[in-house]
């Protein structure tokens, strides 16, 4: 792992330990090339998902941050990394 709070994964960009839209802690990542919808209405699994643009040898990514509704501090407004309002 780097200085810079991120892991390196040798198939893409460095994976962070915490996400870097919100600072909060995240279950998993998914990383998309193309189209994609996202609809958290009802979602009994997620309460938010962060997008971050990013780029893997000039190849531009959308990475996907799932925080569960633990994660995302459901119980009132805001973030844990306090970025959200």
């Amino acid at each position: 792992m780097s200085g810079d709070g991120s892991a390196t994964d040798a198939d893409g960009p460095a994976e962070p330990v915490v996400c870097p839209v919100c600072g909060a802690g995240f279950e998993s990542v998914s990383v998309h090339d193309e189209g994609l919808m996202v609809n958290m209405r009802d979602n009994d699994r997620y309460q938010r998902v962060c997008l971050e643009p990013v780029s893997d040898d000039g190849t531009a990514l959308i990475r996907f941050f799932h925080h569960t509704h633990e994660q995302a501090g459901s119980d009132g407004p805001g973030s844990p990394g306090g970025r959200i309002p």
